[in-house]
């Protein structure tokens, strides 16, 4: 965890807006998503997060249900630790997985995270994990130096915000809108009374997820005080339709965005 947390304080010291980007293990090689990953790293990706795919992706739209479909037949957990190991001998940048509870629950808690932690994952994401049900979580990643990330949703009410705000240990995602992940040109501000009541509980950083896709996109949310933005359909549609390439150039792109705001 020490890798995110100097990534967060170097960021939030210079001003500079945080960047983290998505892309589904084994999407559609374990050696290809694995080095687009690492790429997105070296374009300008603060934190790399790796999706592991599962059969019923309920928070996801389309575009990375798709990849999540593409990957199965050849990602189980092995391949997904397969590809967390490759991105970190490849990339010092921080890496958080983003899961389902069903896969992380069959293998155990505690055995799952002493094997995240041994590939190099810095933070969990657990899509469908309620806030009420995480203390077992938290404790397990706690134990293996992970850090578990809490969500923020334009629906979370006032009375769960200061849990949430004390539970946070290193950032905060704040889904950006009501639906699932994909690209939106409209780009909702009803998240943003959420995140105001949020910062009286926590200094943690917060990260705008759900519908941004570009630089323009980027830098808005900058702009709306968040700390920055986490991107993922977009660069999956960028990974599918020109290979690791197409991802570098569109985290440049969304990297340019948010240093016009530093």
């Amino acid at each position: 965890m020490s890798r995110l947390k100097s990534t967060l304080a170097t960021a939030r010291q210079e001003g500079r807006g945080l960047l983290m980007a998505y892309l589904c293990a084994g999407d559609p090689t374990l050696a290809e998503s694995a080095g687009a990953i690492a790429a997105a790293g070296e374009a300008g990706a603060d934190i790399l997060e790796i999706g592991w795919p599962f059969s019923d992706p309920v928070a996801d739209g389309p575009v990375i249900q798709a990849a999540s479909q593409r990957a199965l037949p050849h990602t189980g957990r092995a391949g997904v630790l397969e590809v967390v190991r490759a991105v970190r001998r490849s990339s010092p940048k921080p890496i958080a997985l983003l899961g389902y509870c069903n896969p992380i629950l069959r293998h155990g808690l505690d055995a799952t995270m002493e094997e995240l932690a041994a590939a190099g994952v810095d933070a969990l994401v657990v899509a469908d994990l309620a806030f009420e049900e995480s203390d077992p979580w938290r404790a397990a990643c706690r134990r293996h130096g992970i850090s578990l990330v809490p969500f923020v949703a334009p629906t979370t009410q006032a009375a769960r915000l200061a849990a949430i705000g004390r539970a946070a240990d290193s950032f905060i995602y704040a889904v950006a809108l009501l639906g699932v992940t994909g690209q939106r040109a409209e780009q909702s501000a009803s998240i943003l009374p959420v995140v105001d009541h949020l910062r009286r509980h926590t200094k943690a950083p917060v990260l705008a997820g759900f519908g941004i896709g570009d630089g323009d996109q980027a830098a808005l949310w900058r702009r709306r005080g968040l700390d920055g933005v986490i991107v993922g359909s977009a660069l999956v549609a960028a990974l599918a339709e020109g290979g690791r390439d197409a991802v570098a150039g569109k985290v440049r792109s969304i990297r340019s965005g948010l240093d016009k705001l530093g």
